[in-house]
């Protein structure tokens, strides 16, 4: 079993960038091709539009970066009166995410998933969650892909 954090942030070498944020994810990171690695949990299903957050990943990540995702497709706005909102499904969501470009590296669904439980408690949560890990490619001929290419 794997626990997260495994690693105290606090205790992270100086000069690491390792951020989290409150608010609008599509406001909060601007900064195309400036992460390795975005990780999100529980996420996905508070857009408005999906599609916003897939493009915002794409966008964000480095070439060769990683996006690791685990949560479930509750769509926080759905059904809500004033609020635009598009659910489509995993499966659509999945071939959204190779159209734009990303190489599927590792995929599970329906994974059953705990939320806010007490184990001595008769009562739980629990959440049939998709999991993926993908990658952005890196660009061809790049100077990080010729690198890649002469290590390996």
């Amino acid at each position: 079993m794997a626990r997260f954090p495994d690693v105290d942030p606090s205790k992270l070498p100086q000069g690491l960038e390792f951020s989290m944020a409150a608010g609008n994810y599509l406001e909060i990171y601007n900064v195309n091709d400036s992460w390795d690695c975005i990780v999100s949990c529980f996420f996905l299903d508070t857009a408005n539009n999906i599609l916003d957050y897939i493009e915002k990943t794409w966008n964000i990540l480095k070439p060769g970066g990683f996006w690791i995702n685990l949560g479930p497709l509750l769509y926080h706005h759905a059904d809500l009166p004033n609020e635009k909102s598009i659910e489509p499904s995993y499966e659509e969501i999945r071939e959204i995410i190779l159209k734009y470009g990303f190489n599927m590296l590792k995929e599970e669904v329906n994974i059953p998933t705990p939320y806010s439980q007490n184990p001595h408690s008769m009562m739980s949560y629990e959440y049939r969650s998709v999991y993926f890990v993908c990658q952005k490619p890196y660009l061809e001929n790049s100077i990080v892909q010729k690198s890649f290419e002469k290590n390996h």
